[in-house]
């Protein structure tokens, strides 16, 4: 019987101790743009750099004005189809898709039109609108904009380890391809290169 309050006081010793083991949390707020890389993995700066670079070049190629020549007043509408993850870690390429359509469409000069992940909702919605919409608020079908370019790309890693030391490699590829022709006016490709070191020792 004596053994049990010996019992009780070892558990809450120890249980205090783990407590007092475990390390503080600190949290500092950052500038959504400031450039932090801590285990040299794929990141938020990488996705905007390769996003400003493909934009930049997309928009400086040919595409653009040889389409407003044909068109004139009118400007080239672009739908986003898929960006595959075609690396070694787990990168989420709808963000890297989305940061890439919303430089597009702030440039002014490409409109773009919902893609595949969003155009079924709003279809849904504006069916639904022809039963329970007033007659003079509903929004017609067969109103669509088609897409005269469709924006799809890719991302692959390589690595080149030794000792301690790698270098990660990443390429960013992406490409418009003409609807109507299924010819590619524009292909890019944008490159982030990262050397990671590790200490041989460890305290």
């Amino acid at each position: 019987m004596k053994r049990i309050p010996l019992l009780l006081l070892l558990v809450a010793l120890l249980t205090g101790l783990l407590i007092s083991c475990q390390s503080a949390v600190s949290v500092n707020r950052l500038s959504a743009d400031t450039d932090i890389d801590l285990s040299g993995n794929w990141n938020d700066t990488d996705i905007r750099l390769v996003a400003q670079a493909l934009v930049e070049s997309s928009l400086s190629s040919p595409w653009v004005n040889q389409f407003k020549m044909k068109n004139p007043g009118k400007n080239p509408v672009v739908i986003v189809g898929t960006f595959m993850n075609r690396s070694s870690e787990h990168i989420d390429t709808s963000i890297i898709a989305k940061r890439y359509e919303m430089e597009l469409v702030n440039s002014g000069k490409v409109d773009m039109v919902a893609d595949q992940n969003f155009r079924a909702s709003v279809r849904d919605e504006r069916e639904e609108q022809q039963y329970f919409a007033s007659e003079d608020t509903a929004k017609a079908l067969g109103k669509e904009i088609g897409a005269d370019y469709l924006l799809q790309g890719a991302v692959r890693t390589n690595l080149d380890q030794s000792g301690g030391s790698m270098v990660r490699t990443y390429y960013v590829s992406a490409e418009l391809i003409d609807i109507e022709t299924n010819r590619k006016v524009w292909v890019g490709e944008e490159t982030i290169k990262k050397l990671i070191k590790q200490s041989k020792f460890k305290f």
